[in-house]
């Protein structure tokens, strides 16, 4: 009996040696020249929702704010599906937003930030200029991660950040990585980020051909590894049906019955190199 049991200990051993021996899956990512990522492991039928914000002080916050995190998060916690969060970190600053950021870290969501202050890092049209230096994109960041951790969170927890306006070039870019972060920008072709003009806009795009977009996108070149941006925010140009995140619980149904599945940052960084 003694031996049957030791027999099956050194098998138990074995088998928790080879598993922990096991390599991690190899992250594939589709990335553009400056190395940001649009589409992670486009091998596997999953999209990442992402959701951005920023605060804008001089507004008292009228027309950007964060005042759809918390709509969003019902939504993904009724859905089951698990979220990738990228305020800015003057957010964090805000004390209406305290209980919704905290929130998202409680709920198992992914949280990081967007910078601190939504620094426009160069022109559009123009992406051989620098609007920063890196001095004080580092300035920047150093305050974005100090707020991050007064929330309790690790640079290990928040490595995987979205460039302010998402928008960059290789310079900026470069400095982001530099600092220990690693990328994602919204999939290109997606026009789920326009989601900020009013119908006087000549680019305005209303909530119905936002979303139209995202399944004739999906039609001609499939979702996987997809990374869709929806803005958390209530901008006063548009009325609560015109803002695509108030359509989120829609947009998961459909992709679910499309059998796509949904994973967060925090996925990546835990399966995967």
């Amino acid at each position: 009996m003694k031996k049957t049991i030791f027999s099956f200990l050194i098998i138990g051993i074995i088998f928790m040696a080879a598993s922990c021996a096991q390599p991690k899956k190899t992250l594939v990512l589709q990335m553009d020249d400056c190395s940001v990522a649009d589409k992670i492991n486009p091998q596997e039928k999953t999209v990442y929702l992402v959701f951005t914000g920023h605060y804008s002080s001089a507004d008292n916050g009228t027309f950007e704010n964060f005042d759809g995190a918390d709509f969003v998060v019902n939504t993904l916690d009724e859905k089951g599906v698990k979220g990738s969060f990228f305020p800015t970190g003057v957010c964090f600053d805000v004390p209406k937003y305290k209980p919704v950021l905290e929130k998202i870290i409680a709920h198992g969501h992914y949280l990081s930030a967007h910078s601190y202050a939504h620094l426009l890092l160069c022109p559009y049209g123009n992406k051989d200029e620098n609007l920063v230096t890196e001095d004080s994109l580092t300035a920047d960041i150093a305050h974005m991660e100090e707020v991050l951790q007064r929330f309790g969170l690790k640079k290990e927890q928040y490595l995987w950040m979205i460039p302010p306006y998402e928008h960059y070039n290789k310079f900026s870019a470069d400095v982001l990585q530099k600092l220990g972060f690693r990328l994602v920008n919204p999939t290109k072709g997606l026009s789920t980020g326009m989601d900020w003009m009013g119908p006087e806009h000549p680019s305005y795009q209303s909530a119905e051909r936002v979303l139209n977009n995202i399944w004739t996108y999906e039609k001609e070149n499939t979702l996987n590894g997809a990374v869709i941006l929806l803005h958390a925010m209530n901008y006063p140009c548009r009325t609560d049906q015109d803002r695509p995140y108030r359509h989120l619980g829609e947009i998961i149904d459909t992709l679910k019955s499309r059998g796509y599945s949904f994973k967060c940052m925090s996925d990546v960084i835990e399966q995967y190199q």
